[in-house]
């Protein structure tokens, strides 16, 4: 029984249960704010590779901030397209059709949601919130470029706070981590590049002159689930309603099969393989963060799931079997 006592009141056991203590009460009431950090946390564990192989030429800073603003430079060129393609299909939309528009706006403006949404400062309460959410990007910006540029410092500090005797496991342990992350990341690319791939080649197929474009589009919004793969359809059938319901129907097939292709073979194959979890793991994470935290939780669930087990494998598991 003694030896039992001694194996849970192991240092790292004790910290490892402290730790999920605080993880748990910092995502239940601090939402928002730990979601924002964890997602920055997670986008600076893809670019670190890139700026550890770029510090080699020049001083870490300058690779930084090279790495740093070509990911933000990259994601405006990649919503460019959806905003000009998005914009232009849906005012050639309305000048076709303009009474299904005219019908379109009584019908949303004499709603009982809406006049509710009006009569309780519900315009106020959205710009609010729209606020808050430019800061928060901003704020995460800014943290993501220094959790890049001081990540030996940072990861230090953190460090200090174990046991002399644990600090070396910790280290591993962080390091494991964020290549787990950093792997979500490619998995994730690569699970939103097959439902491009697959729609750039069907639209080919139906001879749609903004394939290419389309594909992509796809591939970006299939980032944000549910709502992202809802928009993109709705811009490929905007462009391609003017080839006839033929083209629309099978448009609309068409990203049928590459959203089952994606969600039944793709994401389970490749988060499986890359971050070494069940697929049973990730969609267990997948619902729960939805349902707790949101899109964005939803987004991030692999990423969660996968930094959650290494820290139960590294700081408990493997203790309890030594």
């Amino acid at each position: 029984m003694e030896n039992v006592f001694q194996k849970f009141g192991h240092s790292q056991n004790i910290i490892f249960l402290l730790g999920i203590i605080v993880y748990i009460i910092c995502l239940f009431t601090i939402t928002d704010i730990a979601l924002m950090f964890f997602a920055t946390y997670v986008v600076a564990c893809a670019l670190n590779p890139i700026v550890d192989k770029l510090e080699k030429k020049c001083n870490r800073k300058i690779a930084a901030a090279i790495v740093f603003g070509g990911f933000v430079g990259g994601i405006l060129l990649m919503f460019l397209p959806i905003i000009i393609i998005g914009g232009k299909e849906i005012a050639h939309l309305a000048a076709q059709y303009p009474q299904y528009v005219d019908s379109v706006k009584d019908f949303v403006m004499n709603s009982p949601v809406v006049k509710d949404f009006a009569n309780s400062g519900g315009l106020l309460a959205s710009i609010t919130s729209i606020s808050k959410g430019g800061i928060y990007l901003f704020v995460s910006l800014i943290f993501t470029y220094f959790l890049i540029v001081d990540r030996d410092k940072i990861l230090n500090c953190i460090i200090r706070f174990f046991p002399k005797k644990s600090r070396k496991r910790m280290r591993e342990v962080f390091i494991i981590s964020d290549e787990k992350l950093s792997r979500f990341v490619s998995g994730q690319f690569i699970a939103s590049a097959s439902v491009g791939l697959i729609m750039i080649i069907g639209l080919l197929i139906l001879k749609v002159d903004s394939a290419i474009i389309l594909g992509c589009i796809s591939a970006v919004l299939d980032i944000v689930p549910i709502v992202g793969p809802a928009i993109a359809l709705v811009i490929c059938l905007a462009v391609t309603y003017k080839l006839g319901w033929t083209v629309v129907i099978l448009t609309a097939v068409i990203f049928a099969i590459a959203q089952i292709a994606e969600n039944n073979l793709v994401k389970p194959y490749v988060f499986g393989k890359f971050m070494d979890l069940h697929p049973i793991v990730i969609y267990i994470f997948l619902f729960v963060c939805a349902k707790y935290f949101g899109v964005v939780g939803a987004i991030f669930a692999p990423a969660i799931a996968a930094d959650t087990c290494v820290f139960i494998e590294e700081l408990y598991l493997k203790n309890m079997d030594e």
